[in-house]
Order: C-alpha cells, then structure tokens, then sequence
C-alpha cells in the first residue's frame, strides 16, 4: 500500500523519507538572506546619515562584500536611469555633451531620438568607475605605497557610501522634472559628500599616512575618470 507524507501529502518512495522539510528549510532560509540583506541596506543609510565613519567601518568587512556589490549595482541603475531621462528631456546637443566621445558610439549620427543605449552604457560608465576607481585606490596603497589595503574593503567602501548618492540621485532625478538647476545642485553636492567620505573612510580602514593618503586619493580619482571616460571611448570608436 502507498505511503504518503503527514506534512505535504507527497507520495513516498519505499525507504525514503519526505524532503518536503529540507526545501522548507532551504527556502526560510533564502527569505531570511534578503530580509537580512533589505534591513543591512536600510541600516547603512540611516548610519551614512548619522554615524558615517561607524557605519563605514561596520560595512567595509569582507563579509559584507556582496552586500558592497548590490548597493553599487543599485547605485548604478538609478544613475543610468538619471542620465537617460535627464537626457531625454532635452536636446541631442545635450546628449552630445554630457556623454561627449561615447555619443557616437551609442547613436551614430545625429538624432532627436535619445536610444535605450544610453541608459546601459551609464550604467556601464558608472561600474567601470567604481571599480577602477577602487581598484586604483587599492594598488596606490597597497602594493605602490606597500601599506595594508584589501580591495574587498575598499570596494565595501564604495557600496555603504553609494547608499547615501543612490538617495541623492533619486531625489536630482525627481527634480529634472521640476527645476534643473536644482537637480544638478542635489547631484553635485551628493557627489561632492560621497568623495569627502570615501576619503575619510579610507583613511580609517587603511594604515596609509594622511600626509601621502591626499595623494594616493587625487592619483586614483584621476586615473580612474581619465581610464573611463577618455580612453575607453577611444578603444571603442
């Protein structure tokens, strides 16, 4: 006579026992993982707001480094989402300007049709920069400068920081629709407190001298937007 499970009804095997209580398991688990991951987020952006370098130190560990990767991820969608409909609101002579080389490589020629392309090749831009930027950061400081330095903390760095720009972004793109200048400000001021507190993060979590820190900075910044947005569009055209 054919057996079936008390739990879930499934029809047992000879022998075997149900595995209805493993894939629960397995799946109570998984739900758990994202609301950790949504309440680590939420946490991040209360303690950039208050307790930046507390909160810094807190999500530079390497345990936190694919939590550091989702925020990033995060951080450069609702950017490129921001150049496409901030472009997409105006000329193609803006377009032109603001995405300079890469225009030609994601339009051709010269359309009022701003293409999807835009959006991914932000959000593209947006990656290569953060992790070039961090990755110039690490080789400066560590193996250059031979101090301590871990590219997963750096780029845990960049992530707990991106929260708080992410928010900034969000709120810039809501006024494009209303008043531009002010959208530009929000941006560049949210821009302008992600750098001040990479920089001071950095100096927290790494043993590299303030006095040389300053220019371990600059040199990665440089290098990083030079790399980005000058000589990768020259690769590609």
């Amino acid at each position: 006579m054919a057996k079936y499970c008390t739990k879930c009804g499934k029809k047992l095997e000879e022998g075997k026992a149900c595995d209805c209580e493993k894939k629960e398991k397995k799946e109570t688990k998984e739900v758990e993982t994202s609301n950790d991951m949504l309440n680590d987020y939420i946490d991040a952006l209360k303690g950039i707001i208050t307790k930046p370098v507390d909160t810094m130190k807190k999500y530079t560990k390497k345990s936190k480094f694919n939590l550091a990767l989702i925020m990033l991820a995060i951080n450069v969608i609702i950017s490129g989402l921001f150049v496409y409909l901030f472009v997409k609101e105006f000329s193609t002579d803006l377009y032109s300007l603001m995405l300079g080389s890469y225009s030609s490589i994601l339009s051709g020629p010269q359309t009022t049709e701003i293409p999807i392309s835009v959006f991914f090749y932000s959000v593209l831009l947006m990656a290569l920069f953060y992790f070039a930027f961090a990755g110039f950061l690490h080789l400066i400081c560590g193996p250059i400068m031979k101090k301590e330095s871990d590219f997963k903390e750096v780029i845990g760095l960049m992530g707990v920081n991106a929260v708080f720009t992410t928010v900034t972004t969000l709120v810039a793109l809501l006024f494009v629709f209303i008043s531009v200048p002010v959208a530009i400000i929000i941006l560049l001021l949210g821009g302008i407190i992600y750098l001040f507190n990479i920089y001071r993060g950095f100096t927290e979590i790494s043993k590299v001298d303030k006095n040389k820190m300053t220019y371990a900075f600059v040199c990665a910044y440089v290098i990083a937007l030079f790399l980005v947005f000058y000589v990768v569009p020259k690769i590609f055209s």
